[in-house]
């Protein structure tokens, strides 16, 4: 396999899905089990850890907002630029 930018991302979106079903199914299990959830993991480590629970969820908030808010748009929006004037800006630097 030839490792690419697409390919990596490729690879990174199926890791992230993979891990994301193992939690589904281990949270699943848990709760026919009666055994403890993942919910009272976060619980516990935000009890214990209050200000590095309170930092993820600022930086959560951040990339989260950053990807979901979209592009400007609207009358205070900026003009769209070429790419080739950021480019002749850039070379004038």
């Amino acid at each position: 396999m030839i490792l690419n930018r697409d390919n990596i991302v490729s690879l990174l979106v199926t890791a992230l899905v993979g891990v994301i079903f193992l939690l589904l199914a281990f949270e699943t299990w848990a709760l026919f089990t009666d055994n403890k959830t993942i919910s009272d993991y976060f619980r516990d480590a935000a009890h214990d850890l209050p200000g590095l629970a309170f930092v993820i969820a600022i930086l959560v908030g951040i990339v989260l907002g950053h990807f979901l808010w979209g592009p400007a748009t609207g009358l205070l929006a900026p003009a769209p630029r070429k790419l080739r004037e950021l480019m002749s800006r850039r070379a004038a630097h």
